[in-house]
C-alpha cells in the first residue's frame, strides 16, 4: 500500500473532492468538505479498502492524510501479527 493510493481512496470516499487535488501533507480536517459525513465515509473506506477499524479518538490525533495512512498501516501490521 502506498500513501498516494491512500490519498486517492480518500478523494473518492469524500464527496466533492476533485481527483488528484490532495497530497499526503493535506490537513484533511481543514478541507471545505470535511464534516461528520466525511468522517463516516473515511472510516468506512478504511474498513472496506484496508480491512481495519480505526477508532475516532485515534483518528483525531492525526493531522495530515499521511498521518492517517501511517495509522492504518500500523493497524494492519497489528492485525497481521
Amino acid at each position: 500500500m502506498e500513501v498516494e493510493q491512500f490519498v486517492r481512496h480518500f478523494e473518492n470516499a469524500v464527496e466533492g473532492i476533485e481527483p488528484e487535488s490532495l497530497t499526503p501533507q493535506t490537513q484533511y480536517h481543514r478541507i471545505p468538505q470535511w464534516d461528520s459525513l466525511a468522517l463516516l465515509c473515511l472510516l468506512a473506506m478504511i474498513d472496506c479498502e484496508y480491512e481495519v477499524q480505526v477508532p475516532g479518538m485515534e483518528l483525531k490525533q492525526c493531522d495530515t492524510l499521511e498521518d492517517v495512512y501511517k495509522l492504518v498501516v500500523a493497524k494492519k501490521a497489528l492485525k497481521a501479527a
